[in-house]
């Protein structure tokens, strides 16, 4: 193979997505609404399928609790702590973008961090695999007058060093499941399922790296991995997709490059995402402590949930809808039955957790985006008035023109 099938992929920026979260056009707009319904309507029907799973697993054993019984029930205490974790677990999050800032321009940009964050979320969990909320995060950090290639970075060198460490964690994790979880699923199929998903989700990282370290050769490889999906024909547009996997390499590889370069600079972000990890996976076991009934906080359920909560993340990452919408639910539902003390709550403790982690990101996109739309019509009617009163005040104060004399 000669350099010359190689296509020309020179590090440019991404396709900007349309600006904020608005839809701009009418086709735009009705596209944001189909989308929206279809969201909703699968974000409903994994509540639904969670209760159904969680009363199924449960052998209809213990009476379902209803809305009413479950707020009696439930421990505003514990609550209350979990508000906080969530918080915490928010303010961590922020502080990568933050720190990332501070270190590349010297400002400390807190509320720019914090919308950064939200827009990440957000798009990330529309798209399949959540890899879709880079783009939107570039464009805004452009907008508040970030630097083109510090704008570029931030976000990939978050996502870099943030996958290199869940992935660490989530095997150490994994490695301790039988140890803390019944053999019932420790030792069958969802603990293969989860551990085939995390070598496939930490292979990503590692091809970043080695297309870092190696660019000709993985550049060759790619070129040939998708030359050989073509003849499979499974890729159609055989240029287009290797120059988009490429240009897609050189992005990620570069930020690899700048994240050496000032790796001690960069510790502290790798401290904030091993503490960003833990606080994820460790929500569950506060709303376990909220809705469950008389429930001991002992460090064997931390643990518990711990590993549980990395089986429900990569097992669930095999179905790629968007956000893992009811692969999340499902096994989570399938999984966290094993904690005896928490079956009669079993569907709400999975509601409970998936809002606090999914839901609530969704739902405050949504509503942004509807807030921005109604924004800008009524600021358009007022352009329109004030057009309309300007040229009329105008004309007013045009003198009238006198009548022409007739001899």
């Amino acid at each position: 193979m000669t350099d010359r099938e190689i296509p020309n992929c020179n590090m440019t920026e991404p396709p900007l997505p349309p600006e904020g979260m608005r839809p701009k056009s009418r086709a735009q707009l009705r596209s944001w609404i189909v989308k929206t319904v279809l969201m909703l309507a699968l974000i409903a029907f994994s509540i639904v399928l969670m209760f159904s799973i969680g009363n199924y697993v449960t052998g209809g054993e213990h009476e379902r609790v209803g809305f009413i019984q479950f707020l009696k029930l439930l421990d505003y205490r514990c609550f209350a702590l979990l508000l906080a974790v969530l918080l915490l677990y928010l303010a961590v999050e922020s502080a990568k973008y933050a720190y990332l800032l501070k270190v590349s321009t010297g400002k400390f940009r807190w509320r720019v961090s914090v919308k950064t964050m939200f827009l990440g979320k957000y798009y990330d969990g529309i798209t399949p695999l959540s890899m879709g909320g880079q783009a939107f995060q570039i464009v805004y950090l452009h907008k508040k007058d970030v630097p083109g290639g510090v704008a570029s970075a931030i976000p990939l060198i978050r996502y870099i060093v943030s996958s290199l460490v869940v992935t660490a964690i989530s095997i150490v994790l994994l490695i301790l499941t039988p140890q803390h979880v019944p053999g019932s699923i420790a030792s069958k199929t969802m603990l293969v399922l989860a551990a085939v998903s995390l070598a496939l989700n930490g292979s990503i990282p590692l091809i970043i790296l080695l297309f870092t370290i190696f660019p000709k050769k993985m550049m060759r490889l790619v070129v040939g991995a998708v030359g050989l999906l073509a003849k499979m024909h499974i890729v159609k547009r055989k240029y287009h997709a290797t120059k988009k996997c490429v240009n897609g390499l050189l992005e990620y590889s570069g930020a690899m490059k700048l994240f050496a370069k000032k790796f001690l600079q960069c510790l502290p972000l790798v401290l904030l995402c091993v503490i960003e990890t833990l606080l994820n996976y460790a929500i569950p076991f506060f709303v376990v402590l909220a809705v469950g009934q008389d429930v001991k906080p002992t460090f064997e359920l931390l643990m518990q949930i711990l590993c549980l909560s990395t089986l429900t993340r990569y097992t669930a990452l095999l179905i790629p809808t968007p956000g893992n919408t009811g692969a999340m639910e499902a096994t989570g539902s399938l999984i966290f039955s094993t904690v005896t003390s928490i079956q009669p709550m079993l569907g709400w403790v999975v509601l409970v957790w998936r809002f606090f982690t999914y839901y609530i990101y969704i739902l405050s996109g949504i509503g942004i985006s509807i807030f921005e739309v109604i924004r800008d019509a009524v600021r358009q009617k007022r352009a329109a008035r004030a057009e309309v009163s300007d040229v009329q005040s105008s004309a007013d104060a045009q003198p009238p023109k006198e009548p022409h004399e007739t001899e």
